[in-house]
């Protein structure tokens, strides 16, 4: 086996490991008996794998940098490789960590996937953070603020934004998505 195939062999079971989902093909997750702990999957956003990995591309790039400008420094000073080395691999390093941190700022609190409860009190929200990581989170439904009664935004034909009230906000790019069940996604959330 070659050693690219084994490289992308590594790099779609780090993708599937980073974000793993509860069944997503499945149209309920289920926890326990209690119907309060029962969830239906009423939305889906199956693009958010490939932002999840975008946004881990600024971890690995930085884990590369803090080993390279160090090892350059040390090679530059016993005389490996000719001086400017450290410099370049420290612009290199510095450059191309600011450039993914403000490239990748947009793509954080994307909600990949959204569940309601049987009994339509909780909400669980699926979404991926600045790190590339997946964070589930489980509120009331009074915690969430009806996206109707928010302005109106340029981004809007983009993304919504929801809100809670601890003021946490939310994209979920409804138009890229799938809506499984709008009737109770309506109800619930608008």
């Amino acid at each position: 086996m070659s050693l690219t195939l084994i490289r992308k062999a590594k790099c779609y079971k780090t993708l599937c490991r980073f974000y793993a989902v509860n069944g997503p093909t499945s149209q309920s997750v289920n926890t326990e008996q209690n119907p309060s702990n029962r969830f239906e999957t009423v939305f889906t956003f199956d693009s958010v794998r490939f932002i999840a990995l975008i946004n881990r591309l600024k971890v690995y790039h930085l884990f590369g940098t803090s080993i390279a400008i160090p090892s350059c420094g040390l090679m530059e000073m016993s005389h490996v490789v000719s001086s400017g080395t450290f410099f370049c691999a420290a612009y290199v390093g510095i450059t191309g960590a600011a450039v993914l941190s403000l490239a990748t700022l947009p793509f954080r609190n994307v909600i990949g996937y959204l569940y309601i409860s049987e009994d339509n009190k909780k909400i669980k929200i699926s979404s991926v953070d600045y790190w590339g990581r997946r964070k589930d989170r489980i509120v009331d439904t009074e915690e969430w603020i009806p996206m109707l009664d928010g302005e109106p935004k340029l981004l809007d034909g983009l993304y919504l934004s929801p809100k809670l009230t601890d003021g946490t906000e939310y994209k979920l790019p409804i138009t890229f998505g799938k809506v499984l069940n709008s009737r109770k996604m309506g109800e619930v959330l608008e």
